[in-house]
């Protein structure tokens, strides 16, 4: 997710290894027609052919190891066919995941210093934000257990007094890819035409999950 707030300057991203949530895809694609070209992002909606895309992602196994990929998305979000951002006039918050490797870290504060430019920025887990909203609008209340559930993994972490206790979060190798290929494999073929495309795919399990959790509302 991205978003920018005009009067404070502050840009919000979070970043997945699949999709800037709600905005756009965290990725550049390929086509079979179109291979000497490269789409980034959201001009996926370019592609008149969705099928044969080769997926290119920043992310492996949920940690950002491909810069290149990662800096020609951020170009675009944050480039003049977006955001339009004033790194000098403007502090960013940007999530990591848990147990983040000291060397990407590093690499991002230089990226985001030295070639961005912001004014400052924050790197913090998606889930102490989750905890953060939590205990602000529940002062009462002194726990609370995040599940961060990503592309490639979900963790379970417990807050206490809005401190993140390290010691009791738990790694589960489940995500959106093992679930997303799960579909796939349950999915009968005869009822759809083959190939099964992979945006198809991802489209079925995102709606799916929404379903899921609308129902655990209204029960």
């Amino acid at each position: 997710f991205c978003r920018l707030n005009d009067e404070l300057k502050n840009l919000i991203a979070e970043l997945g290894s699949s999709r800037i949530h709600s905005v756009i895809p965290n990725c550049q694609f390929r086509s079979k027609t179109s291979r000497l070209k490269t789409f980034t992002a959201n001009q996926l909606d370019e592609i008149k052919d969705p099928s044969g895309l080769f997926y290119i992602l920043p992310f492996q196994k949920g940690y950002l190891v491909n810069w290149d990929v990662q800096r020609k998305v951020w170009d675009h979000l944050f480039g003049k066919e977006m955001f339009k951002v004033d790194f000098a006039d403007t502090s960013v918050v940007i999530t990591e995941p848990y147990f983040n490797f000291t060397s990407i870290q590093e690499s991002m504060n230089e990226i985001l210093f030295e070639e961005y430019q912001f004014q400052s920025a924050l790197r913090i887990n998606a889930g102490s934000l989750s905890a953060h909203h939590y205990f602000h609008t529940n002062p009462s209340e002194l726990c609370c257990m995040v599940v961060d559930t990503g592309f490639s993994f979900t963790h379970i972490a417990p807050y206490c007094r809005s401190r993140k206790m390290k010691e009791g979060i738990r790694r589960i190798n489940v995500g959106g890819k093992l679930l997303t290929n799960h579909l796939k494999e349950i999915i009968s073929y005869r009822r759809l035409p083959p190939p099964l495309l992979a945006q198809r795919r991802r489209r079925c399990g995102s709606k799916s999950w929404l379903i899921n959790v609308m129902f655990q509302l209204f029960i």
